[in-house]
């Protein structure tokens, strides 16, 4: 089939993105905003580059208060790409090399400038000591800060192009997962399934499958480990989580099967588990705290008591935020103060292993004021089956 090229920002939205951060740095009284993380300085960029998967020739991107745009600081053998909408300073060699670029490009700043790294809450960066001492030591004396909350406060509410890559993103992982369902036969390992669903994403035009974890059985289960050779069996459930990458956006969100024909317990426990879901999702609205959203849940979670039956698999938090990156904040957790705002996209997912089985359905929407927006196609009604 004929794969339409990656969905990417223009540099249109790129410079808007920019001009919007200077705002909030203003707000925060920093000078300057040095960005080491990929996610970060692809954001405020637009500039991709295959050679992240090396730590050698850094990538650094620089907004200055006082210079217009944004200016990326990368390894000579990358400056040949064209991306008019941002000032390119190419240096020559690897780590200490990019260091002394930075070091040239800030060196005109007023000493004990304010500068704003991409360290923090959720956010490590990818910097170096070498980097901090550069800031911090004479003559610059530069005042380092974490700068998370100020990233975040930008990065949490979306643009249109990101809603609309984050809507292909979901239907390429929902739509190869269920035509993965006929992949499915007795014996088949966990890693085999994930091998063949990675080949059905890739031909849906994924850009890469970031995280796919495959798990049969019926609970108790780490979740998060690499797919094993543990085989299908006749009544296993079959959970899969997909996290599949398209343009600057990636899906995360899981769906379930059960190998073997369903009991009516197990269609009945499918049925609360998605209603709830979509429930929650209904529920939510701009100005409601992560709290606000975990307190709806548990109201709707009450109707059954699962208590004595099943393991509740939540703790405390049942959906997050995403963007670039597979989770972001806010969260949807006991004792959240973060606030939700409109044009944030929210995952809502409970779950709970009861009845021989696993049951979550994650679902992925654009918050309104008038209702969440779904980005993922709503899980099938019914539980899905698979024979044998």
């Amino acid at each position: 089939m004929l794969v339409e090229n990656p969905i990417w920002p223009a540099g249109a939205e790129v410079s808007t993105r920019v001009e919007r951060l200077k705002e909030n740095m203003a707000k925060a009284s920093l000078d300057a905003m040095v960005f080491t993380a990929q996610h970060n300085f692809e954001y405020y960029s637009g500039f991709r580059s295959l050679f992240w998967l090396s730590d050698t020739r850094p990538f650094l991107a620089i907004v200055r208060r006082d210079k217009p745009g944004v200016s990326i600081l990368v390894n000579r053998g990358e400056e040949g790409d064209n991306y008019s909408h941002v000032h390119v300073v190419p240096y020559d060699g690897f780590t200490d090399a990019a260091i002394d670029a930075a070091a040239d490009f800030l060196s005109d700043l007023p000493t004990g400038s304010a500068i704003g790294l991409d360290y923090g809450l959720d956010m490590n960066g990818r910097g170096s000591v070498a980097l901090l001492n550069f800031l911090q030591e004479a003559p610059r004396h530069f005042r380092v800060t974490d700068a998370a909350e100020v990233i975040w406060q930008q990065r949490m509410v979306k643009s249109e192009h990101e809603f609309q890559a984050k809507r292909a993103a979901c239907k390429i992982a929902t739509d190869a997962f269920f035509a993965g369902l006929a992949d499915v036969r007795f014996g088949i390992s966990e890693y085999e399934l994930g091998q063949l669903l990675k080949r059905r994403m890739a031909g849906l035009g994924a850009d890469s499958v970031d995280w796919l974890p495959v798990r049969f059985g019926t609970g108790g289960m780490n979740y998060a480990a690499p797919n094993s050779d543990r085989k299908l069996v006749t009544n296993d459930f079959i959970w899969v989580d997909m996290g599949v990458r398209r343009g600057d956006q990636i899906s995360d969100l899981n769906r379930i099967a059960k190998a073997g024909n369903a009991t009516q317990e197990q269609e009945y426990i499918y049925a609360f588990v998605r209603d709830v879901t979509l429930r929650l999702a209904e529920g939510i609205r701009p100005g409601i705290t992560g709290d606000d959203a975990f307190n709806l849940f548990k109201k709707l979670w009450s109707a059954h008591d699962f208590s004595k039956k099943g393991k509740l698999a939540i703790a405390g938090r049942v959906g997050h935020g995403s963007g670039m990156s597979l989770t972001e904040p806010p969260s949807l957790m006991l004792g959240s103060t973060e606030v939700i705002l409109e044009n944030m996209v929210l995952h809502v997912e409970p779950k709970i292993e009861i009845a021989s089985g696993v049951f979550q359905l994650e679902e992925v929407f654009r918050v309104t004021k008038n209702g969440p927006e779904f980005l993922s196609e709503i899980a099938p009604a019914k539980l899905p089956t698979v024979e044998l």
